[in-house]
């Protein structure tokens, strides 16, 4: 489902999505602002991922796998 949304931005940043699209071969501003909507997405992955991997090595599940995931070398 798609939703229709006006947003009021400076001049200066609609140059910018004009552009950016005309460089990346985007053809409307819309398929910009998703472009940029799906880097912000991206960018807060990896916070995410931290903080899973410190809930997962505090949970004592790491020595778990470090029997069954390991390659026998001591």
């Amino acid at each position: 489902m798609n939703m229709k949304l006006s947003v009021s931005i400076p001049d200066q940043d609609v140059e910018f999505l004009d552009q950016y699209g005309v460089e990346q071969g985007i053809n409307s501003r819309s398929a910009v602002l998703l472009q940029a909507i799906r880097l912000l997405r991206i960018s807060q992955l990896g916070p995410a991922y931290a903080e899973a991997w410190s809930e997962w090595s505090l949970s004592g599940d790491e020595e778990l796998w470090d029997t069954t995931s390991g390659d026998g070398v001591e």
